[in-house]
């Protein structure tokens, strides 16, 4: 992946160039779908990504879902 230093910018930035909501950014960021680095605790994007992510990638009204919780997530003894 090709990363202009000068182009990185944060999640809210990203976001709010893009009309999204900062978790939205956040959630692409996390899942590849727009060039992103996380040199440290927060991601920063590639702003030259933004038009092709919102493009090709973004689907406004369709949430990410995530596995659901159980008991036994949070009992390290549980057999898996």
């Amino acid at each position: 992946m090709d990363l202009n230093v000068k182009d990185l910018i944060s999640v809210p930035e990203a976001a709010r160039r893009a009309g999204v909501a900062v978790n939205t950014m956040r959630l692409a960021a996390r899942h590849g779908t727009i060039k992103a680095i996380k040199p440290g605790r927060n991601w920063l994007i590639d702003a030259s990504d933004i038009p092709r992510w919102k493009r090709e990638a973004y689907q406004p009204g369709k949430a990410i879902r995530h596995p659901p919780h159980t008991d036994t997530d949070d009992d390290p003894g549980a057999a898996s």
